[in-house]
């Protein structure tokens, strides 16, 4: 019982995020599993592709289009490559080493984190 409300925490905090800010669900079930769970990173990783697949994210999808915040055909060509992207990417996974992939994604988060800092706060970007 309480791994299932672990998980079920896990949940609604990604659910949270990924709602409120039209992204990040899926970096917040990965952190949530890593660290709160414990999950070894390849079955964090994994698990969380379950998770993300489209029907979950139906119910904001159709309530940013309700508010005319999707576009829709740039959105279906990010799909395909996506898909693409995504398929090579779980092929590459089974080669690299469990720590190297988690060094990676922390790295990966740190970057993104301030990337977003810098624009926010209008800090210029070198030319």
């Amino acid at each position: 019982m309480h791994d299932t409300l672990l998980y079920l925490a896990i949940g609604l905090f990604s659910g949270l995020v990924m709602g409120f800010l039209g992204v990040g669900g899926g970096i917040a079930v990965i952190l949530g599993l890593l660290l709160v769970a414990k999950m070894p990173q390849k079955l964090a990783q994994g698990t969380t592709l379950l998770v993300v697949v489209a029907p979950v994210s139906v119910l904001a999808l159709l309530e940013y289009w309700r508010q005319g915040n999707v576009a829709l055909v740039p959105g279906l060509v990010v799909i395909a490559g996506f898909v693409v992207g995504a398929w090579a990417g779980a092929l590459l996974v089974g080669q690299v080493p469990s720590l190297l992939l988690r060094r990676v994604f922390a790295l990966a988060l740190v970057v993104i984190g301030i990337v977003l800092f810098l624009r926010t706060w209008g800090i210029p970007r070198a030319s």
